[in-house]
């Protein structure tokens, strides 16, 4: 049996599924749908940490511990803060190095979710953060698009 057959054959329970809802899409149809699901699902999941830390968040002041240099992204800061009750956390910030994040024992505003420390953004830098979110939806969105365009 070759890859083709395998792939074709893994793909099976998802085009009987689409059938039952009245769609019949090809395989790179189905391919494509389910890529953009997965991309959909690691979406929703920041999108949800984003939220949660805005309604109940906690702002507080972090310190420039180190540089993450990634494989292939861009250079992050590593952030070490303190929650109100006094625990020190460490985290990688999800957006790239900037004049400020680039030196080490520079301070920086971070809001953190009290319930689950964790989950924690680094604050401000509006405009680097609506260029990640857009940057996140174009991939989940392209193989969506690439559902209307395949055959």
């Amino acid at each position: 049996m070759n890859v083709s057959a395998l792939f074709e054959a893994a793909l099976t329970p998802f085009q009987a599924a689409a059938r039952l809802v009245g769609l019949n899409p090809s395989v790179p149809q189905t391919y494509f749908f389910l890529v953009a699901a997965g991309f959909a699902t690691l979406l929703f999941i920041h999108l949800y940490g984003d939220i949660v830390v805005l309604r109940r968040g906690r702002r507080t002041t972090g310190t420039i511990v180190g540089i993450d240099p990634g494989d292939d992204s861009p250079d992050r800061p590593i952030i070490r803060f303190r929650d109100t009750s006094g625990r020190e956390f460490t985290f990688t910030s999800d957006l790239s190095c900037n004049d400020t994040t680039r030196r080490i024992g520079a301070t920086v505003e971070v809001d953190y979710d009290p319930a689950k420390p964790s989950r924690v953004r680094e604050a401000g830098r509006p405009i680097a953060k609506l260029l990640y979110i857009a940057v996140l939806t174009f991939i989940a969105g392209l193989p969506l698009t690439a559902i209307f365009v395949v055959k």
